[in-house]
């Protein structure tokens, strides 16, 4: 017989077996639990979420720089691991791990485009965002005489879509394109009175007169390369004035206007700004073996003539025919012409009508004026295209560099003497009439 002291003893000592027992148990179902959440968490968390904002800068015409802003994607219950960003164009899709960094990329050709946004978080889970990139084809912005006055009109870079965005019942010229945006216009206008310098939406609206100087003539506006001031030519030194023409400059309000060159007894005219700094290119009779030469006014206001002719009565940078009067004279110089000149895209050449003999011809020379040459043969050694069609004996002035860097647009003197926009395409060397209705001159692009 169990003595009753070791019966009780034994009792207890069997139920604190049991009761540890089953906290054990208790302890490894939970812990088998705790494992199990853990290795199923991808299953049961919450998938991140992708966001992102694109921006063009209001910019809608190739070449379009798209700055993509993905910042907003989070993952509620852990981290973004890494992203992938595939800007629909067939480029190399961006990838990278910090969303917090924005994604900036070149559309380069125009068209509709799918980008989508893929991120993964930290288990494994996905999430997804679309966003559809709309660019536009390269624009070429000009005046045209087609309805008894000088009007803005706009085509696409082929010379398709042509349309007048500016038609009033007074003449219009030298129409010149924001920097980047492209999204406003300046001009110069007359009012039967005198010329001044306006602005406007590329679709027509928001007009805005910037300079009231009657009785003188102000022409010729230059976007600066940050769309902050408009450089022009204006004769209110002495108003009227066809001797003084001098280069000013104004906010893009038209305020603080200020006189920038002082050529006289010499003059100064069709001032262009560079697209990377604030220098700019004009045309001058100071010091010219002929009758003008190209002139450079740099941004701490140092200005030196960086090429001439050097030929009796050669022109650079202005030479033009006489292209049908406006109602309203612009009371030029004499022996200047409406063309100016053109820098490329990137500042590194300058573009611009030069006359040492018979013909008007587009010649090319880089910034500081060395290394002078004619557009075919720039085409020639540039870009490795031969094309002896560039260089006619037609007149040749006005000339614009495309942005996209695939050409120059000019104005050509045709056989019947009207004046049609051509371009030369740098990739084939083939030139392209754009124009065949009225008179076509001042052709611009993205500045």
């Amino acid at each position: 017989m169990v003595p009753k002291e070791v019966y009780e003893m034994s009792a207890l000592t069997r139920a604190a077996s049991w009761g540890g027992g089953k906290q054990l148990t208790a302890f490894c179902l939970m812990a088998a639990l705790a494992v199990g959440l853990v290795a199923c968490r991808g299953f049961f968390g919450q998938a991140p979420i992708a966001f992102m904002v694109p921006d063009d800068g209001g910019d809608t015409e190739v070449p379009v720089t798209v700055t993509f802003d993905i910042s907003a994607s989070n993952d509620p219950d852990g981290t973004i691991a890494s992203f992938e960003l595939d800007f629909g164009d067939g480029s190399t899709v961006a990838t990278g791990t910090d969303v917090t960094i924005p994604v900036a990329h070149p559309y380069e050709t125009s068209g509709t485009f799918t980008a989508i946004l893929t991120v993964t978080d930290n288990d494994g889970r996905i999430g997804m965002e679309n966003a559809v990139i709309t660019v536009g084809p390269v624009m070429i912005t000009f005046a045209a005489l087609r309805a008894g006055d000088y009007d803005i009109f706009r085509m696409e870079g082929d010379g398709s879509d042509q349309g007048a965005v500016l038609n009033t019942g007074d003449d219009e010229l030298f129409p010149d394109l924001v920097r980047r945006t492209r999204d406003k216009i300046a001009f110069a206008a007359e009012d039967g009175t005198s010329w001044n310098i306006w602005t406007m939406t590329v679709a027509g609206g928001s007009q805005s007169q910037l300079t009231t100087q009657t009785p003188s003539q102000q022409i010729q506006p230059s976007w600066s390369a940050d769309a902050g001031t408009i450089a022009y030519a204006s004769n209110a030194a002495q108003t009227p004035s066809t001797i003084t023409w001098e280069i000013y400059r104004m906010t893009a309000a038209g305020g603080a206007q200020a006189k920038l060159t002082s050529q006289s007894p010499s003059w100064a005219i069709a001032p262009v700004y560079s697209p990377v700094n604030d220098n700019i290119v004009f045309v001058s009779d100071k010091g010219s073996a002929g009758d003008s030469s190209l002139w450079l006014r740099e941004e701490d206001g140092t200005t030196t003539e960086i090429y001439d002719t050097g030929v009796a009565g050669g022109r650079a940078g202005d030479p033009s025919p006489a292209i049908t009067a406006p109602s309203f004279g612009l009371s030029m110089p004499a022996g200047a012409g409406i063309s100016r000149p053109t820098w490329s895209p990137g500042g590194d050449w300058i573009a611009f009508a030069r006359q040492a003999g018979a013909d008007i011809d587009i010649y090319v020379v880089e910034s500081d004026g060395s290394n002078a040459q004619s557009l075919e043969d720039f085409v020639d050694s540039e870009h490795d295209v031969s094309n002896s069609d560039i260089t006619t004996t037609s007149n040749e002035f006005c000339p614009f560099w495309l942005e996209d860097g695939s050409g120059v647009a000019y104005v050509k003197e045709e056989t019947g003497g009207d004046f049609q926009i051509c371009k030369v395409d740098f990739a084939t060397g083939a030139v392209t009439t754009l124009t065949a209705i009225g008179d076509n001159v001042s052709p611009a692009s993205r500045r």
